[in-house]
């Protein structure tokens, strides 16, 4: 047979796979058109302007006098001994850098923090007390230009907080980690005239400066470089592309409908495949005891017995010595195996129903 037929059908199956492939493509295609028509893309917006800053803040560690080290002060990044410190001088810098002039307020302070932390039985540090003590108060500017600088100077009296948190160990008895932290604040509002209110931007600074040790070491504790891009805002729902969304969803219905046809189709050649593989695979296992025949006999003048297994046939076949006839009822779904003896046929059926493993879902 079908040697032909076989590579009709696998043909057929590969092209369906192929169709099935391109549907599963173009189907991702709307679903991103979908998702790309209602997502809110800050990037689609106009640029209305860029600005980058930069922070720094730096100190000395001013010393008592002593026999020991001949300089007033030590620089940064240095090991420390509490006992010879007498202050420490904090400078501070911002520079801010619009690409267009904005008309912006903006508001500094400066803070130090005691605090005491006390470490817990399962090594879990909580902060048992703090207390802020303002070394700059809040003040606020107003203006209208591309660049904003602030550049302050501070003195931290380091012996104050010290005394400050060994009277707060002595008086509740506890042994805490106590430091006090230095920081810069500073908040930018402002935008131009064609988009107000449209920049938000808040820098802190910090020094973590540890107390209660016979030695300390100064933590830094910023970022001291950033850049941002400001965009248009979208009205509401302009981030909403109307036909866009229409199309994809459209789109996507027509390839689940194709999707659902064209699966089908390749389960039911799948299963013509199996099957003519099976019928391919009988003929020419047995191709000297079977026969090809055209035509149908006339089975009304038979008593017909059904055969469930080919095997079964065969073996009825080498008990009688007669040949099998195959018959192909519907081409590429349903062949007839028959042996006539007498007044008995016996057939054995094959069809591409019997592969139900291959059934729809």
């Amino acid at each position: 047979m079908k040697q032909k037929n076989e590579n009709k059908i696998i043909l057929k199956q590969w092209v369906q796979v192929f169709i099935l492939l391109l549907i599963l493509a173009t189907m991702a295609f709307a679903i991103w058109l979908i998702v790309r028509s209602v997502s809110q893309d800050e990037a689609q917006g106009k640029e209305l302007y860029n600005y980058d800053y930069n922070s720094n803040i730096s100190y000395k560690v001013y010393l008592k006098k002593n026999q020991f080290f001949t300089n007033s002060y030590l620089g940064m990044n240095k090991q420390y001994i509490t006992s010879l410190i007498d202050r420490i001088e904090v400078d501070t810098k911002y520079n801010f850098q619009s690409s267009k002039d904005l008309d912006y307020t903006y508001s500094y302070d400066l803070v130090a923090t005691a605090k005491g932390t006390y470490s817990e039985s399962d090594s879990k540090s909580v902060e048992v007390w703090s207390k802020a003590y303002t070394i700059l108060p809040n003040e606020t500017k107003s203006g209208t230009g591309k660049t904003i600088s602030v550049n302050k100077t501070v003195t931290i009296d380091y012996n104050k907080y010290n005394e400050i948190m060994t009277d707060f160990r002595n008086e509740f008895g506890l042994s805490v980690d106590a430091r006090v932290d230095v920081s810069f604040k500073i908040n930018i509002t402002g935008g131009t005239k064609e988009a107000e209110n449209t920049l938000q931007e808040s820098n802190v600074m910090t020094l973590q400066i540890p107390l209660l040790k016979p030695t300390i070491e100064i933590k830094p504790d910023y970022v001291n470089h950033g850049s941002e891009t400001v965009y248009e805002t979208p009205e509401d729902n302009s981030d909403l592309n109307i036909p866009l969304l229409i199309f994809g969803i459209a789109l996507l219905i027509l390839t689940l409908i194709l999707f659902k046809i064209f699966a089908g189709k390749l389960l039911t050649t799948t299963k013509k495949s199996e099957y003519v593989l099976k019928l391919n695979k009988i003929l020419k296992e047995y191709g000297d005891i079977i026969a090809e025949a055209d035509n149908m006999p006339d089975l009304t003048k038979y008593d017909l017995v059904n055969i469930k297994q080919f095997n079964d046939l065969v073996d009825i076949e080498e008990e009688l010595h007669s040949p099998i006839i195959c018959n192909e009822i519907r081409e590429d779904l349903e062949s007839w195996f028959l042996i006539f003896h007498n007044d008995t046929a016996y057939r054995f059926i094959l069809k591409y129903e019997d592969f139900s493993h291959l059934r729809r879902q």
